[in-house]
C-alpha cells in the first residue's frame, strides 16, 4: 500500500475525473483500465529512463474509498526495455519491489511522480 495513504482527490473530482485528467496530463505515458467501478488498474511510464536508457514503470491497483479518496494499493515496478510508445504490455525486465531499496529508488518516485497534480504536462 501507498505509504501516504489516503491520497485526496482534487475538489470536485471522482476517481473517473481524475484518471482522464491523468490522462490528458500523460497522453503518452499512461495506461489504464476499470476493472470494477470506482477501481482502475494503471501502467504508468516515468519521464526519466535509467542510467542505461532502460524504461521505469509502476503500476497499481487505485480504488475511490470514499468520496474524495482514492487508496493505492498491489505496486509494482518494472525496468522495461520495451518501446512504451510501440506496446501496451511491458515486456522484459524485473517485476518489484523486491527489496526497501528498489521500493524507495524505483517504485515510490514513479507513484509520486504519477500523482504530481495535472498543471505538470508530462
Amino acid at each position: 500500500m501507498y505509504p501516504n495513504h489516503p491520497v485526496t482527490l482534487p475538489e470536485g473530482m471522482d476517481i473517473d475525473g481524475w484518471i482522464l485528467a491523468k490522462k490528458e496530463q500523460y497522453p503518452q505515458r499512461l495506461r489504464s483500465y476499470s476493472p470494477y467501478p470506482d477501481s482502475y488498474k494503471i501502467l504508468y511510464y516515468r519521464k526519466k529512463n535509467t542510467s542505461l536508457g532502460s524504461f521505469i514503470s509502476c503500476g497499481a491497483y487505485l480504488r475511490q474509498t470514499k468520496t474524495a479518496q482514492i487508496e493505492i494499493i498491489e505496486m509494482v515496478s518494472n525496468v522495461n526495455y520495451a518501446d512504451y510508445e510501440k506496446s501496451v504490455i511491458p515486456r522484459g525486465g524485473e517485476l518489484g519491489p523486491m527489496n526497501e531499496k528498489e521500493r524507495t529508488e524505483i517504485l515510490l518516485p514513479c507513484i509520486e511522480e504519477f500523482l504530481e497534480p495535472p498543471g505538470r504536462k508530462g
